[in-house]
């Protein structure tokens, strides 16, 4: 045997060995891998559960996301999908779709991670076979048939080299006894297919195919490595054919099997007459394969000889003629000493292993539920919120500022908070944001699991953690449920002063809050990359969603500071996107004062820095009128100003102050006023807040009513 083929029999054969010893000791680590899948749903959300699952620990699936459940019955119809998530958000019970042609196993393993995944969100699973009731003895006579077909073709390939010795040297004998087995094979292949699968001609054609394509192989790795290379054979069908012919599907036992079982001759075979059994539909890849493997195996056997002389690789049997007794008996011996040890194993993984068992996955966290209800009483007036807003609260939100807010279909109000105080048996502490739920009879924390902040912190971030700050938000309404999006500063912090921080741009979370339920974090994703210094604009800072239908538009405000003296404010630029397109900045198109221009860069200040706004405003139309409430000149200033236009994209007046911030006491500070226009709206006018706060952390630790917003109702200028 020529050392290299020697080493590579060594090689292969050992990790069989290992091959076996895994699937024998047990099926701890059978776990679905990149399982071809897809998601049904609301686009948006769509795409955000494909990210949610494909992020999931050991890539369990490849999943995609589909607009409809008609789309997704018909991927696990061709066979594209194994599996099928249709997400109903006006409820909590999600469906899941599988394949009716699936591995028990795996539609084990599927089912447990998607019902412990959607059991994180509060929300339950029905489960639904789709496909013909009869898949489960479809496939088993599909694999039965392709394996008694490679074991045909295989040992009439043998037996002939028993009888008659290695394949004649001559390309013209060789051609000759290739094509006599091979037919030979084709034929019982044939039989094999009608009296197992008993179905259409293809599927008979199939079985032939897979018989012929062991037949050839074997006879061609004969041809050009003699004896060692029939070993090459049973190792070649054992390595590629192991999940196959231990009733374990690919999906299960990852890479590298998944791969080579669809690249030898027994996967392919199965993969092909499962197609055509289930769906009456021949598979262009797994059939060319097979066609591959047949037309490389005749080139092989025209070719050795030619191969041999120029490798020098020695003859099957030296100089032992064929005619030679002693030859042929040395050849078998050879043959049965190598090809029955490797031959007999196969078979008994095929027989003797039993049916596996996918591991359970591990738990994924809870991603948020509801604190107690604080009572708030009756709230109809400015007053009331100012009254709530001197509540003591409870452990789960002391303090807070910014205040978004967002009106729910429902009723319900959500309001977002930058950075939050909250108590505990170890002191208080800050998160950099929370949310809270307010109807008309409670006020509500939204707590993740985890215990900090809502939208939690960039993973990986160490001693510099990178939060996120909410600036506003906008409220897509859909059938039953509501998509809540929320724009966020993400922030480094550099040091221990409340003022060492770092603004690295925009980022936005996507809350799926059904109607009565709690809202849940379903996407958080930064939009650009990190990029300090204030001269660039924060996007973000105010959203306006506006049209209806699908003419709607969301329109995005980003503020910028240049960092002059003279220059105390930030400057207001807009860009605009379809709310489906909101996380793809790619979709973005930013005014460059005479259009919508595709560069960032064109985007024109449509109000200056000096005397301009603060980094966070509202942006806002009422009666066809645009307004965009603020602090003029930011933290230096007192004023709360309104400036308004005739569209979103102005011009815009030089303001109108409305009102004037309190002065509080000595470390006191009051900033970013905020509007709320759907609370308790009246023409002429719109309530506003501002978030107040102290210097001293210390007097904020002991007196959380320093750090939380105060209501004004304000006049709108004409």
């Amino acid at each position: 045997m020529p050392p290299a083929v020697a080493m590579v029999l060594a090689v292969v054969v050992v990790a069989e060995i290992a091959w076996a010893a895994f699937v024998l000791a047990g099926s701890d680590d059978l776990r679905p891998h990149a399982v071809p899948a897809v998601v049904a749903a609301d686009p948006v959300v769509a795409e955000s559960v494909a990210r949610q699952y494909d992020d999931l620990p050991g890539d369990p699936f490849d999943l995609r996301a589909v607009t409809n459940e008609d789309t997704a019955r018909a991927a696990l119809d061709d066979g594209s999908a194994r599996a099928a998530l249709i997400v109903d958000l006006e409820g909590s019970v999600d469906r899941l779709l599988l394949a009716s042609a699936n591995d028990d196993t795996l539609d084990a393993a599927i089912r447990d991670r998607v019902e412990q995944t959607d059991e994180s969100l509060g929300r339950t699973v029905d489960v639904e076979t789709v496909g013909p009731a009869d898949a489960d003895e479809r496939r088993e006579a599909a694999r039965l048939a392709v394996a008694l077909a490679l074991l045909l073709g295989f040992l009439l390939a043998v037996g002939t080299s028993l009888r008659d010795g290695p394949v004649s040297r001559t390309h013209l004998r060789a051609l000759r006894r290739t094509l006599v087995i091979g037919s030979a094979s084709v034929v019982g292949g044939a039989l094999i297919g009608v009296l197992v699968l008993r179905g259409s001609w293809v599927e008979v054609l199939v079985a032939a195919a897979v018989a012929g394509a062991a037949a050839v192989s074997t006879i061609a790795l004969e041809a050009l490595f003699g004896w060692a290379g029939l070993g090459l054979v049973v190792v070649a069908f054992f390595a590629t054919g192991a999940p196959v012919l231990a009733r374990v599907d690919p999906y299960l036992v990852g890479e590298p099997w998944a791969s080579l079982a669809g690249l030898g001759v027994p996967g392919a075979g199965v993969d092909t007459a499962t197609a055509v059994t289930l769906r009456g539909e021949l598979p262009v890849g797994p059939a060319a394969v097979l066609l591959v493997w047949i037309a490389t195996s005749l080139l092989v056997v025209v070719l050795a000889g030619s191969v041999r002389r120029r490798y020098a690789v020695p003859e099957p049997v030296g100089d032992e003629s064929l005619r030679d007794l002693s030859g042929v008996n040395a050849w078998r011996v050879r043959v049965l000493g190598v090809v029955a040890p490797l031959t007999a194993a196969m078979l008994a993984l095929a027989v003797v292993v039993p049916r596996a068992e996918a591991a359970t996955p591990r738990p994924v966290a809870s991603l948020a539920a509801t604190a107690d209800c604080v009572a708030s009483g009756s709230v109809t007036s400015v007053d009331d919120l100012n009254r709530i807003a001197g509540l003591r609260g409870t452990d789960d939100f002391r303090g807070g500022d910014v205040g978004a807010d967002a009106l729910l279909q429902d009723g319900r109000r959500l309001w977002l908070f930058g950075d939050t105080l909250r108590g505990g048996q170890a002191g208080p502490t800050y998160v950099r944001n929370s949310m809270l739920v307010t109807d008309d009879r409670c006020l509500r924390a939204v707590l993740p699991k985890s215990g900090g902040a809502l939208i939690p912190d960039r993973a990986g971030s160490g001693d510099n953690p990178v939060g996120h700050w909410p600036m506003s938000t906008i409220v897509d309404r859909r059938t039953g449920y509501d998509l809540v999006y929320v724009t966020t500063q993400r922030v480094q912090t550099t040091g221990s002063d409340a003022f060492d921080f770092h603004n690295l741009g925009l980022s936005i979370a996507v809350f799926v809050v059904p109607a009565g339920a709690t809202p849940q974090l379903i996407e958080q994703r930064d939009i650009g990359a990190d990029r300090s210094g204030r001269e660039h604009p924060t996007w973000g800072a105010a959203t306006a969603l506006v049209g209806s239908g699908k003419d709607r538009w969301v329109y995005v405000y980003g503020t910028a500071n240049p960092g002059s003296d003279k220059a105390w404010g930030y400057s207001l630029r807009v860009a605009r996107v379809r709310p489906d397109d909101l996380l793809n900045q790619s979709r973005w198109r930013y005014w460059d004062g005479s259009g919508w221009s595709r560069s960032q860069a064109d985007a024109i200040e449509m109000i200056a820095a000096r005397d301009g706004v603060s980094q966070t405003l509202s942006v806002f139309t009422r009666g066809g009128r645009w307004y965009a409430l603020s602090k003029r000149n930011d933290l230096l200033g007192s004023d709360i100003t309104v400036w308004t236009a005739n569209s979103p994209t102005g011009p815009w007046s030089s303001g109108t102050a409305v009102a004037q911030v309190s002065k509080g006491e000595t470390g006191q500070v009051r900033y970013m006023p905020l509007a709320h226009p759907s609370l308790f709206p009246q023409a002429g006018s719109v309530v506003a807040s501002y978030s107040t706060n102290d210097t001293n952390s210390e007097r904020v630790a002991e007196d959380p009513l320093r750090y939380r917003p105060h209501f004004v109702r304000v006049t709108l200028p004409r």
